[in-house]
Order: C-alpha cells, then structure tokens, then sequence
C-alpha cells in the first residue's frame, strides 16, 4: 500500500501545467541520477580501496618471507 505522502505528492503532480510536469520530471530524473551516479562512485572508491589494502598486505607479506628466507 502507498504511502500517504506519495498520494499527497502524486495528486499535486497531476494538478500540475504540462509544462510544469516536464520540468519537475527533467529536474527529478537528473536528481536521481546524480544520486545513483555518487552512490556508484562511493562503491567504487571502496572497492579500490579493499584492494589496494589487500595488495599492501600481500606485498608486505611476501617481502617479510623473503627477508627471512635471506636470513636463512
């Protein structure tokens, strides 16, 4: 069941000039998707950064392993 604001909003929009209706799509759909596209970038940047630590972790433990094998 919708919410009661959606109705609210929904009703508002079809009262709303054709004109008006475009615009407030145009401005709602670029909204969106620059919020998708932030929320995107962020996963990405998390990503990047699990790998790069993880690279880390495994260059650092194969130079420890090959500084003890050259103490050896």
């Amino acid at each position: 069941m919708e919410a009661p604001r959606y109705e609210e909003v929904r009703n508002a929009f079809i009262r709303l000039r054709l004109e008006d209706k475009a615009r407030f799509l145009i401005e709602a759909t670029a909204a969106t998707l620059a919020d998708g596209i932030e929320a995107v970038g962020a996963l990405l940047a998390r990503g990047l950064e699990r790998c790069m630590e993880s690279s880390q972790r495994r260059a650092a433990s194969g130079s420890n392993r090959a500084t003890a094998t050259d103490q050896s």
